[in-house]
């Protein structure tokens, strides 16, 4: 699941764009000046920043800098909000090329919408009609399995304010698995699942599929389209174990 940290000047924006991204499967995390927001990201490790940049009179640039020092958040995406009287501030956001820039008065959706569309062209590169094919029919058709898998968590995200108050993170297991499964299909070699130990993986990583699918279908008022889409993350995992099982038969161990 992506992080979000949320560094806002007014309680009220924060708890704004938190609840409106808690909606959308996003983890957030809220802080309320510039030297928590260092802190927090001492220890821990956000995929994205939203930043009231009416806190520049409170150190903000030197923090992002600071922020920016830490190895693995070089090149976290942050995104700025601004009010009408910030002209200094936004010139300066713009010397430090943030991912954007939006008004903080025009509400949560702009932000939301470039953050999942950073999401998607990062998250799933490899998401697309084409496929990776050989000679191995059983590994084609766990491909063709994972790619749908991807398709559907994808067009489902948008409605996991459905699945209850547990729904983002167990949504969250069920989409990085199918990630996972993904890339280590691509990396695999024809015949390569006569392996036992990696069957093995693969069992462990379809099982959070099934499992945190079903675990959604029992909340009460889902949608049709989550219900339908669930369902069929749940066959397509049942399939991708069957194909697995035939692997075993056929290496004999």
């Amino acid at each position: 699941m992506n992080k979000v940290l949320i560094v806002a000047g007014e309680r009220q924006t924060g708890e704004r764009f938190q609840q409106a991204m808690g909606q959308e499967g996003l983890q957030t995390a809220v802080v309320w000046n510039p030297l928590q927001m260092v802190e927090f990201c001492r220890q821990h490790s956000p995929d994205f920043m939203v930043v009231d940049l009416d806190l520049s009179e409170m150190g903000l640039w030197s923090s992002i800098q600071a922020v920016r020092g830490i190895g693995t958040l070089a090149n976290v995406p942050i995104f700025g909000l601004v009010s009408a009287s910030s002209q200094s501030a936004i010139e300066k956001a713009k010397s430090i090329e943030m991912a954007g820039l939006f008004p903080t008065h025009e509400g949560t959706r702009k932000v939301i919408e470039a953050i999942n569309s950073r999401i998607e062209r990062e998250s799933f590169p490899t998401q697309s009609t084409e496929l990776i094919v050989g000679r191995d029919p059983s590994l084609n058709r766990l491909r063709e399995i994972a790619r749908d898998v991807i398709s559907v968590t994808v067009s489902l995200k948008q409605r996991v304010a459905e699945y209850g108050e547990d729904g983002p993170e167990l949504f969250g297991y069920i989409e990085n698995s199918g990630i996972e499964i993904q890339k280590k299909l691509n990396g695999l070699e024809d015949f390569s699942l006569h392996d036992k130990e990696l069957r093995h993986d693969f069992r462990n990583m379809i099982g959070s599929v099934t499992g945190f699918s079903e675990l959604i279908l029992m909340e009460e008022g889902l949608s049709s389209e989550s219900t339908s889409g669930l369902t069929r993350l749940r066959q397509w995992s049942t399939e991708f174990v069957e194909i697995l099982d035939l692997q075993k038969a056929e290496a004999g161990v």
